[in-house]
């Protein structure tokens, strides 16, 4: 194949022109370039392939500053992307070396990056193969993953404002280097793939070797597996949707309905309300024994489910997600303009300007907002008796954790407002 051919799709072999038809539609085509072997090859496929499309292609490069080698990679990313005439930002990482978990610290921190690179349309491409796919799924398949963690990458996924999207998945990693060699492109080793330290290295190097000496086509069998498992994933989530559509979790899962269920459709309703949210199951264990917890404490129990930053925590019959955002110092008073948001814990309280509805407040009125101190009392109504704020509370089925934070308006000495949920007769604006 002649070294130019890159540059022309409609001579591309078939395998490498199936691969790219998947492209999802966008705006813009940002791809991810290392330097190294599959990046370089996939940066020279989309700019000829952007040729034929109209839209802007542009590269990002990820310098982690963790190898003597990074600044090398960098110069190479920039001659070989002026050469093609491709723009390029380069993003520094800030990477401490000694982390505990410095693979997957990089990992989080490359993501943010490209999720920070990404406006809405936009499509950020990943030069990750079939033997990548391969690897990911044994090594998951060794941590004990589920359905989900034995599917492997999706092909395109949403990331950030745009899309992520893997073309190559369909290749092997030989087969791109052959692509490679055919073109006669330059690249960069990365000497510390090497390092059989690092579980994905002794996987590459010690174990996949062997697999295929006695299964030739290992990689594309495990592949093959791992879009079963996709399938099978698909149709989970396809039932935990209908379970979902009945009990939300932003509005509070029912207990009732979810000891209706089997065990297995409990926990896969609850991972995936948790990942609807963005937020990270916990593990099979935490998992069973927290929600068995949540389900049948008693009714004054306070049973709580931790994940990394948030909490599943139990009121009345419903379980409700909650960030956890540690304790919040709201005991101080403060004061407050309607016209201004004021910062208040986590949040921040703001009026919205609605003729003949809320608290009455005319443009001069300044009130003060303190968190519940105890003993604090209402009036429903001017012909009905004050009574304690607590019970109130308690009474309208507000949740301990909103109690714990409600900001409560003062007028001088006069409770006027209990956030908004309760106004003082006198203050209510068409009364």
């Amino acid at each position: 194949m002649p070294a130019a051919e890159w540059q022309d799709p409609s001579r591309w072999p078939d395998d490498l022109q199936d691969a790219f038809q998947t492209l999802p539609v966008a705006q813009r085509w940002v791809v991810a370039l290392s330097g190294g072997l599959d990046s370089v090859v996939l940066l020279h496929c989309l700019a000829g392939f952007a040729r034929t499309r109209a839209v802007a292609l542009e590269a990002l490069h990820i310098h982690h500053g963790l190898q003597d080698a990074a600044d090398e990679w960098e110069n190479h990313c920039r001659t070989l992307c002026q050469k093609l005439s491709v723009p390029l930002t380069v993003e520094h990482l800030n990477l401490r070396p000694e982390s505990s978990d410095l693979e997957a610290t990089a990992r989080h921190a490359r993501y943010e990056a490209f999720k920070r690179k990404l406006s809405e349309g936009d499509l950020l491409l990943m030069a990750h193969h079939g033997d990548d796919q391969a690897e990911t799924v044994l090594l998951r398949l060794l941590r004990g993953s589920g359905v989900r963690g034995l599917a492997g990458m999706p092909a395109t996924r949403e990331l950030g404002a745009g899309q992520l999207h893997r073309p190559l998945l369909p290749l092997t990693r030989e087969r791109i280097e052959s692509l490679a060699r055919e073109w006669d492109l330059r690249w960069c080793e990365d000497h510390s793939n090497r390092d059989l330290r690092f579980d994905r290295n002794y996987l590459r190097h010690e174990v996949m070797p062997r697999l295929r000496t006695r299964w030739p086509r290992a990689v594309q069998r495990i592949n093959r597996s791992a879009n079963h498992c996709r399938d099978a994933d698909t149709m989970l989530n396809e039932l935990a949707e209908q379970d979902q559509d009945l009990h939300r979790l932003n509005d509070g899962l029912r207990i009732s309905a979810l000891k209706q269920l089997p065990a297995e459709r409990q926990q896969l309703l609850l991972r995936h309300s948790l990942r609807r949210h963005d937020l990270q199951p916990p593990g099979e264990a935490q998992l069973t024994t927290g929600l068995e917890a949540l389900l049948n404490a008693p009714v004054d129990g306070a049973p709580e489910l931790r994940g990394p930053d948030y909490r599943v925590r139990r009121y009345r019959d419903r379980l409700w997600c909650l960030p956890d955002h540690g304790h919040q110092n709201i005991s101080t008073r403060e004061h407050w303009h309607p016209q201004e948001p004021l910062p208040w814990g986590d949040t921040q309280l703001q009026a919205e300007s609605v003729q003949g509805q809320g608290l009455i407040a005319e443009e001069t009125t300044t009130f003060s907002v303190t968190g519940r101190q105890g003993g604090e009392q209402i009036q429903a109504e001017n012909n009905r008796p004050r009574r304690p704020l607590k019970k109130w509370l308690q009474e309208n089925g507000i949740p301990p954790w909103e109690r714990e934070a409600l900001p409560l308006i003062w007028h001088g000495e006069d409770l006027v407002a209990v956030a908004d949920y309760w106004i003082a007769p006198n203050w209510r604006a068409g009364r």
